[in-house]
């Protein structure tokens, strides 16, 4: 059984990268029908996080918030309408729900795909944003 608290990089205010804090008691989130809940074994850093960190960027989370789009972790817990995944599947995620900088993140399952053995956390955290970048640029436009 999971404990009942989790550490994280929270950010209570915009900035640089001096305003990211180690908290060690946030709560783990909870999941909806759709998600999954991930046991984080990499996050990945992209520009995108950086630059809604800073709050430079048009999107702009409430704060506190907990960063982190991309990840590569192991599934602990599905939502009662995910068909596709199941408890100790190695995945990638590419857009959290609740942020990648913890120990455990919420992922739609949309934006989840399964990671090949092959294929390292450390690997997956960075697939996300330049896979569906070039992706996107190669093939939908």
């Amino acid at each position: 059984m999971l404990g009942r608290t989790m550490r994280a990089i929270l950010i209570k205010e915009f900035g640089d990268a001096s305003v990211c804090k180690l908290v060690k008691d946030v709560s783990i989130p909870e999941i909806q029908s759709k998600e999954l809940l991930i046991r984080v074994h990499a996050a990945g850093v992209n520009p995108v996080d950086t630059y809604i960190r800073s709050g430079t960027y048009s999107r702009r989370p409430n704060l506190p918030y907990i960063p982190g789009l991309d990840s590569g972790g192991v599934v602990e817990k599905v939502g009662q309408d995910v068909k596709n995944f199941k408890a100790g599947d190695r995945v990638f995620t590419v857009n959290t729900v609740t942020g990648s900088y913890a120990d455990y993140c919420v992922a739609r399952s949309d934006f989840t795909f399964h990671l090949p053995a092959n294929v390292s956390f450390e690997e997956a955290s960075g697939l996300g944003l330049p896979y569906f970048t070039a992706y996107r640029a190669l093939f939908i436009k």
